[in-house]
């Protein structure tokens, strides 16, 4: 054998074991791994897809931060927030906020007129009856019907004006406040994710309380989601399967207390200022995830009829209501990514 011969057998056996590794990097399944903190009141969970783990803890550190950040300028429990400083003027000034706070409250507004006024974050001044906060000590007691009348003149979306060229936020009434807790969520997890995109993150779930947003690219199999039975933290009562959308569920099983064997939940009725009954959940698929969010309590507080007809008006939203009886209403739609479970 020439020399010649010798390095061509030698390059040609070095190209074969870097095809082989290059193979095997390709072939290699991409990993899913969760990351979870306690943020927005709740747990977050960040479920990401990669081959790279590097990238995938770099993309999640960034989607917390995020989420830190915009959780910073919409907790009404922060005094340097921008929602404490307009609560703090109410009455009194408009408050120049960030842009990130200006459009949760703008698309509140859209909220509130596309719902007849169900969905209003103006119900912040009900805190003062209704304790669900974190600063709860003791046994929680119902408020009387007379507390509650006094405060319901303070519930009013039509009292929120917004300058959009100045970014700012009034009050009209001395006392009022607003609480972005059924709205923000939904819009956080939404920044969340753009994030992880940023970061070059194909496939992700980003999961906070009752809102998850979900994203893959599109020839990869979609996500399947267990819906949890509200009666029963163990059991699914179905799948659903999904791609690139967000799923946000309202129930009154998420904060409640339970006074001679009546259940009071934090998902209040504007029109009463008691929590809603006419269901036990309710769960939005749409892209929005701001809208999904918003509109979750606003169907659990409209009910099964008034909340279908809504969503079956609503393009590009479906929905699945669990009746105060216990019973199963889906939309069209919902019916066709919807597989049931062990309960119907």
């Amino acid at each position: 054998m020439t020399s010649k011969q010798r390095n061509l057998l030698a390059l040609s056996a070095t190209i074969l074991v870097l095809l082989i590794i290059a193979l095997a990097i390709y072939n290699r399944k991409p990993s899913e791994i969760k990351y979870t903190r306690l943020l927005l009141g709740t747990v977050v969970e960040i479920t990401l897809a990669g081959r790279d783990e590097a990238q995938l803890n770099a993309a999640a550190e960034a989607a917390f931060a995020e989420i830190q950040r915009l959780e910073a300028l919409m907790s009404h429990y922060r005094e340097d927030s921008d929602v404490a400083r307009v609560n703090n003027a109410a009455g009194k000034e408009a408050v120049a906020v960030s842009k990130e706070t200006f459009e949760v409250v703008e698309v509140s507004l859209n909220a509130s007129r596309l719902t007849n006024g169900s969905f209003d974050v103006t119900m912040g001044v009900l805190g003062k009856a209704w304790h669900f906060t974190k600063d709860d000590k003791g046994e929680l007691t119902p408020p009387s019907a007379e507390e509650v009348k006094k405060l319901l003149p303070l519930v009013d979306y039509h009292q929120i004006i917004i300058d959009k060229q100045n970014n700012t936020v009034k009050l009209a009434k001395q006392g009022m406040k607003i609480n972005l807790g059924g709205i923000a969520k939904g819009y956080i997890i939404g920044k969340a994710a753009e994030a992880l995109k940023r970061h070059g993150i194909k496939k992700g779930i980003v999961h906070a309380g009752g809102d998850m947003i979900v994203f893959n690219e599109p020839d990869s199999p979609p996500w399947l989601i267990g819906i949890q039975d509200p009666r029963n933290k163990d059991n699914i009562i179905g799948t659903l399967k999904v791609s690139n959308t967000t799923v946000a569920t309202s129930g009154d099983y998420e904060r409640f207390f339970v006074k001679d064997g009546k259940r009071y939940h934090h998902i209040m009725d504007p029109s009463t200022g008691f929590p809603a009954n006419k269901s036990i959940t309710a769960t939005m698929v749409t892209k929005d995830p701001t809208l999904a969010d918003a509109l979750s309590t606003a169907v659990f507080i409209m009910g099964p009829e008034s909340g279908m007809k809504l969503i079956e008006e609503l393009p590009g939203v479906e929905g699945l209501i669990i009746r105060a009886d216990g019973k199963l209403t889906m939309s069209s739609g919902f019916k066709e990514i919807y597989t049931p479970g062990t309960k119907q």
